[in-house]
Order: structure tokens, then sequence, then C-alpha cells
């Protein structure tokens, strides 16, 4: 370890990411300074199960609809998903054979179950406090929680780890995230811009369970079956969120609205149309930015969509590649990204800026707890 006046300058940090994918859970464990040093020791991906998966979702769904009773809803409902972020840990701590005074601090991002910045509310299912006492290391949560509280969307919170990757490649590029809502990171004129777009993930996956009892269309295989159904993707294209100034974010539950109207259509058509909707919020960033840019990186699990990708190509006249092929695994970046911004949160750097959420001033963020 490096040292300056006793103070360790580089960690082993435990990042722990459960994505609006509703997927699965993502570990890395990484060796970082916060800054300009990462280096990937271990990493893991761990598919949650049907059975947990629709729990989840149904849990999202089945939410009241008064405001002020949402945060007491989901607070019932945290042991649940603490429960399996510290046994998946465990898991992979074990299966790894990790000494666990390798590891310096965990950074969980926690499982997203509301999102709406107009109220200040984001939670975030995952207790760090818990976590901490039940693995004896020291825990990073509630990364989102300052940005809220100073103005902010709150999302997406992690730019300053692209930004990181950014400045590895010699080209102008953007990163777009394709999780369960997309979102891009991007420097542009020395400034680093970041915000979610729409869709990703979310409606395809959704309509693929509905129509298909399938957690995924693999490759858009059903999709290319299909045809546009313009009507839904003019609706969609004059949805508010779309006159909305940038920096912005969303619920993924937002365009559950649109999901009520595709499962109405035949299910290949559905299943296009979502794709495309999928395409129109990284069109939209693109028209009204005003961006110079080489190229466009991909990651998150709609990289793997062909289908997707082959839309993207006609639309976006510019190369689109994916960041497995820069040898970064694509579905782990979101667990190394919540490593080094708990690393950052720890060092008290700035993980939040106006261009990044739209909070008021550069900030960082998150709550330390320390084992009992």
């Amino acid at each position: 370890f490096f040292l300056i006046m006793g103070k360790k300058l580089i960690f082993n940090v435990l990042g722990v990411m459960t994505g609006t994918s509703m997927d699965g859970i993502d570990i890395s464990l990484v060796r970082t300074n916060g800054t300009n040093y990462v280096k990937i020791l271990s990493e893991k991906s761990y598919i949650f199960n049907k059975n947990y998966q629709n729990t989840l979702k149904k849990l999202i769904l089945d939410k009241p609809k008064n405001t002020n009773k949402i945060k007491e809803y989901f607070i019932k409902k945290n042991s649940y998903v603490t429960n399996m972020i510290e046994k998946n840990i465990i898991k992979f701590i074990n299966k790894n054979n990790i000494n666990k005074k390798k590891i310096d601090l965990i950074s969980i991002s926690g499982q997203t179950v509301y999102h709406n910045p107009e109220e200040k509310i984001s939670i975030q299912l995952g207790n760090g406090e818990r976590i901490a006492k039940k693995l004896q290391l020291k825990t990073i949560s509630n990364l989102r929680d300052s940005d809220i509280a100073n103005g902010g969307q709150g999302a997406p919170i992690g730019a300053y780890y692209h930004k990181y990757l950014i400045k590895k490649f010699k080209e102008k590029i953007i990163i777009l995230n394709l999780g369960g809502i997309a979102n891009y990171s991007v420097i542009s004129s020395n400034k680093l811009l970041s915000s979610d777009i729409g869709p990703a993930n979310c409606l395809i996956d959704d309509l693929s369970v509905y129509f298909f009892n399938q957690k995924f269309d693999k490759n858009g295989s059903n999709a290319r079956k299909g045809k546009i159904n313009f009507k839904l993707i003019n609706s969609f294209k004059n949805d508010k969120f779309f006159q909305q100034s940038f920096p912005k974010s969303l619920d993924r539950n937002y365009f559950h609205k649109y999901f009520n109207k595709l499962i109405k259509i035949n299910k290949y058509d559905a299943l296009k149309t979502a794709n495309y909707m999928t395409c129109i919020g990284l069109q939209e960033f693109i028209k009204k930015n005003r961006i110079r840019f080489d190229k466009i990186i991909l990651t998150g699990g709609g990289r793997k969509n062909k289908y997707l990708l082959e839309i993207l190509n006609d639309l976006i006249d510019k190369k689109i590649d994916v960041i497995d092929n820069y040898k970064i695994d694509g579905d782990l970046v979101e667990s190394q990204m919540f490593a080094y911004i708990g690393m950052r949160s720890y060092k008290k750097l700035i993980i939040s800026s106006k261009n990044t959420t739209g909070v008021k001033k550069n900030i960082s963020g998150g709550k330390l707890y320390k084992p009992i």
C-alpha cells in the first residue's frame, strides 16, 4: 500500500451493483485511489432467479399511490433485499478465496425501487448499516441522498467513473450505458456531462417476460419478426420527459404506461417498437446537445442485443462499439463504478456536479457505516 502521513492512498473496495434491469447482482473487488488508478482484482455477476425477480417487480408495482406512504412501505421490505446482497457478497468472498482483512471498504448501490427527484425521493433498498455489522467491514451506501438534498436528480450517479474510462481513450467518445434505463456520460468542452435519456432494457425485458416467459429477447430475435407501430412511436416521442432539459433522470417504471399499450398489439410488433423506443432518447440527446464525438461505446446488458445495435447503427451516423472490445467487461462496469465512487465518497471527493445530476454545487455523498 502507498502511504502518506500514515494514510492509505489506495484501497481494496468491493463494489456491489443491483441495477434497474433487476436481472442480477454484480460484484467487483477493485484496487483504486478513486482518481487515476483502478485495478480489477476479481469480479462476478450472479443472476437472480425468476421468483426473486418477480417478487421484486411486484413489490415495486404494488407500492402505495400516496407518496407519503411510499418510504414507510419500502422500509418494511428492506431486509428482503439486504439478505440477498449479504448472501451474494459472502458467496463472492468464499468462492474467490478472498481474505476479508484485505477488503478495506464495501460500496453498495442498493436496489432502486422508487425514484422521483421532483419530490426529492430516491429509495434504494439494501441496509448499509446491517451489511457493515454482518460482514464486519466498513460499508458505504445511500450515495444519492446528498445529491437529492442539494437539488440534484440523484442519478446517474456514476459519471466520475465513466470520466476515468473516457480519459483512457484517444478518441472523443460517449459512454452509453444500456441497463434498465439508458444513460450517457461524455466530456465536452472540458466539462463532464451525464444524464438518463430514456428506457433501455426495461420495456423490452418486461415484454419478453409477458409474451414469451423469457427474461430477455436474446439477440433481439423476436423483435426482428415484427413491424414498428408508428402510432405508439409518435406518442412516445411526444412524452414530456423528452421536453425536459438535461441533466434528467428516470424511475424504471416511468415508461410503464407504454408497456400497457404495447401489450395490446402483436407481440413481435411490440418488441420491435420497444427497441426503437430505446433509440429515440439517444437521438434526442445527440440532436439537442450538439456534442462532437467520434464514437459511442456501449456498456450494460443492452449491448448484447444484436438487433438493437443494428438499429442504432442505422440511426446514428457514427461508429458504435461495445466496451468489451477494450478488455473491459461490459456486464461489470457498474459494480466497478460503485467501488470507484465509494472510494471517492470515503475520501470526500466529488461524485456529482451540476452537469451530471443538476445538483446546485459540486458535492460528495454517501453514508459510511462502521462495523460495531
